[in-house]
C-alpha cells in the first residue's frame, strides 16, 4: 500500500485533490510500469539493491516523481525477497570479528585470510551481511501486468489520504440488495466503528478513523482504506473524508465518487475468522442448532440499524435469532444496541456478542427484551451463544 508521502496531490480551497491521469501521463504511467516489471524479470536473483539501483536509472527521467516513486513502491511491495544464505549471519559476523579482532592485537590481521579461514570466500562475502534488506534477493518478480499496477497506484493513492482520517461519511445505494449488504460485511469483517441510516433510496454511513480516537492506529487505519475496495463494486457512491493532512496535521476535506463503473456480484461472504470458528463450532456441537451468515439489515428507522453477523435457526422450527459480534471497540455501539432492543421496535430477536473489555455488564440489558447481552472474555463460546438463542426463543421479537 503506497504511504501518505507518496501521495500525489494539490490542497485548493481546504480540500485535498489528487492528480489524475489523463492521457498523456497514463501513457508514462504504463510505460514506467512495465520498465520496473520487465527489470523485476530480468534480475531474479540478483540483491535488492541491484533491482533498486536498476529501478532507478528506469524512472531517473520520468515526469511526475511521486507517480514513479509509487509505481517502485507497489513493484517492491509484489516481489518476492528473502535472505539468500542458509548460514547464520549474526553466528558469522561473530566468529569472524572476534578472529579480526584477536588477529589484530597479534599484528597478523589479514581479511583475506580471515575470510577463507571460515569457509569459502564467495559463499562466506555473501552470508555477512545477507540478514540485512538491502542484501536480500529478488526470489520471485511481481504477478501482475502493467495496466494492473497502475490500477493499483490508482487505488493506493485515495487508500493513503483514508489512513489520515478522522471520519469518512459514505452515501450509497444500489439495485441489488446483497451488494450493500455485502459492504456492510466487509465494514464488521474489517471491524470498523460505523453508524447507518436510511436516506431515501440508500444509506449513509458514517466511519470513525484512525484520529478520531488515538493519535495515530496504524492498524485500524489500514483497515478503513481497505473501505475503498468495498464500496468500487456498488453503482452509486460517494465519499467524503475530513483528514489531518501532511506533518501539520492540517485539517482538509478529501471527496471521492463512483466512477460508474457498474456493480458486479460478490456474493462471497466477508466473515471475520472468528465469526466462521463460531459457524464450525455449532455445527460441530451437532445438537438441535444451525447457523450460517446473515443476509438481513435489521433497519429501525430514526433510531438506528443493526447488522447481525449471523443467522441461528432450530431444527424443527422456524424462529430465528441472530448474532451480532461487537467485538471490543466500541462501547458506545454496545448502548446503542441496548436502546434499540429496549426500544421494542426492532423486531427480531438478537443477541449481542461484546468482549468484556468493555466493561458493559450482561444485566444491562433487561431479561424482557428481545435481545440478549454474551459478554465474554478472549474467546466466544458456541455453548453460551446457543444458550442465549434458547432461552430468547421465549421472548416475542
Amino acid at each position: 500500500m503506497l504511504t501518505a508521502d507518496l501521495v500525489d496531490a494539490r490542497r485548493k480551497d481546504g480540500e485535498l485533490l489528487l492528480r489524475p491521469l489523463d492521457a498523456e501521463g497514463r501513457a508514462e504511467a504504463i510505460a514506467i510500469a512495465t520498465a520496473l516489471l520487465d527489470d523485476a524479470h530480468a534480475l531474479v536473483g540478483r540483491r535488492r539493491d541491484e533491482v533498486e539501483d536498476a529501478w532507478g536509472a528506469a524512472t531517473a527521467e520520468a515526469r511526475r516523481p511521486k507517480l514513479a516513486a509509487g509505481l517502485k513502491k507497489l513493484a517492491a511491495d509484489a516481489c518476492t525477497f528473502e535472505a539468500s544464505s542458509e548460514a547464520d549471519p549474526i553466528a558469522l559476523r561473530r566468529t569472524l570479528f572476534l578472529a579480526a579482532a584477536k588477529a589484530r592485537k597479534e599484528g597478523t590481521f589479514d581479511r583475506a585470510a580471515l575470510v577463507a579461514a571460515a569457509g569459502d570466500p564467495v559463499h562466506v562475502e555473501r552470508a555477512l551481511f545477507s540478514d540485512l534488506k538491502s542484501e536480500h534477493v529478488l526470489q520471485a518478480p511481481p504477478a501482475v501486468t502493467p495496466a494492473a499496477l497502475v490500477e493499483s497506484w490508482e487505488l493506493g493513492q485515495a487508500q493513503a489520504v483514508l489512513l489520515t482520517a478522522v471520519r469518512v461519511t459514505c452515501e450509497l445505494s444500489s439495485s441489488s440488495a446483497g451488494l450493500v449488504r455485502a459492504f456492510f460485511a466487509k465494514l464488521k469483517f474489517h471491524q470498523l466503528l460505523f453508524s447507518a441510516e436510511r436516506t431515501g433510496d440508500g444509506w449513509t454511513i458514517t466511519i470513525d478513523g484512525p484520529y478520531s480516537m488515538f493519535d495515530a492506529v496504524t492498524k485500524y487505519g489500514l483497515r478503513l482504506a481497505l473501505v475503498l475496495g468495498a464500496l468500487r463494486p456498488l453503482e452509486r457512491w460517494s465519499l467524503t473524508a475530513d483528514i489531518r493532512w501532511g506533518k501539520q496535521r492540517d485539517p482538509l476535506v478529501f471527496r471521492l465518487a463512483s466512477t460508474n463503473e457498474g456493480a458486479s456480484a460478490d456474493a462471497e461472504p466477508h466473515l471475520s475468522d472468528e465469526v466462521r470458528e463460531l459457524v464450525a463450532a455449532i455445527a460441530t456441537q451437532k445438537g438441535a442448532w444451525r447457523a450460517k451468515p446473515a443476509t438481513a439489515i435489521l433497519d429501525v428507522p430514526g433510531r438506528g440499524v443493526c447488522i447481525p453477523d449471523l443467522e441461528l435457526t432450530k431444527k424443527g422450527s422456524k424462529d430465528v435469532v441472530y448474532v451480532e459480534v461487537l467485538g471490543y471497540w466500541s462501547r458506545d455501539a454496545v448502548w446503542k444496541r441496548i436502546e434499540l432492543a429496549e426500544s421494542g421496535a426492532l423486531g427480531a430477536r438478537v443477541v449481542f456478542a461484546v468482549s468484556s473489555r468493555l466493561r458493559v455488564s450482561a444485566e444491562a440489558l433487561g431479561e424482557d427484551a428481545p435481545a440478549s447481552l454474551y459478554v465474554y472474555k478472549g474467546k466466544m463460546s458456541a455453548r453460551a451463544l446457543v444458550t442465549h438463542a434458547e432461552r430468547l426463543t421465549q421472548c416475542r421479537p
